[in-house]
């Protein structure tokens, strides 16, 4: 779920399976938990498991590349998440990924709810991102919220590490039909990334995704949940 693609570009290809998951790995691929490129400061219900199947068209390099399947089961604390992932880039090797969330305040009418985490990616090589977030409802019914953040990330494949800022903004009321649109300023081995995301309940229990951006060409995806309070 990226500084001087020119400079990495023949290792960025030579590491195609992890590159097409970490940069930056997108929250879309690690749970219903976030936008498309941009975590937010929502974390999955307290006693709540979410089991996600999912399909990705990724464009690297002017190279296109299919992932699938992406599996993805997170499980939601009081105030925190976590969940591992398995991806499967088709003609390459898979990428497992580990992730963590936890919500240092929660939010009100004038204060965002603040949020850090942690990605951990290992394929061919390894990518490790950590981030902080700040997310602010607006409106009576919380039917607009804005997320702002700074994220950080050092691979392995390359001795640089990068440091940015992202946001993004979602509209719809929680539960129900939602859209959101987020940028990441520089990511370290894609750029500049920005999408769109589309979430609809299908029943009280599975939600669906749809996204699209300049790096993820067509993410979709399907999430069952179980438990919770």
């Amino acid at each position: 779920m990226q500084i001087k693609t020119s400079k990495i570009l023949a290792g960025v290809m030579a590491l195609v399976p992890l590159v097409a998951t970490a940069s930056f790995s997108a929250p879309s691929s690690l749970g219903s938990t976030g936008l498309l490129n941009v975590p937010t400061a929502e974390v999955v219900p307290s006693g709540q498991t979410d089991v996600m199947v999912a399909y990705d068209s990724l464009k690297i390099a002017d190279v296109g590349i299919d992932v699938f399947p992406i599996v993805n089961v997170e499980h939601g604390f009081n105030n925190a998440e976590i969940g591992a992932s398995f991806f499967k880039v088709r003609g390459y090797s898979a990428v497992k990924a580990f992730n963590a969330k936890y919500v240092l305040t929660h939010g009100s009418a004038k204060v965002p709810a603040i949020a850090a985490g942690a990605i951990y990616l290992r394929g061919d090589a390894a990518e490790t991102d950590l981030y902080l977030v700040a997310t602010q409802r607006l409106g009576r019914s919380n039917k607009v919220r804005v997320t702002g953040g700074l994220l950080y990330q050092k691979p392995s494949y390359v001795s640089d590490s990068n440091f940015t800022g992202m946001m993004g903004v979602e509209f719809g009321k929680p539960g129900k039909t939602t859209i959101g649109f987020d940028y990441v300023i520089k990511d370290i081995a894609a750029g500049k990334l920005y999408g769109a995301i589309i979430r609809q309940p299908i029943t009280k229990d599975i939600l669906w995704q749809i996204g699209i951006g300049n790096h993820s060409r067509f993410f979709t995806s399907l999430t069952a949940q179980f438990g919770g309070k």
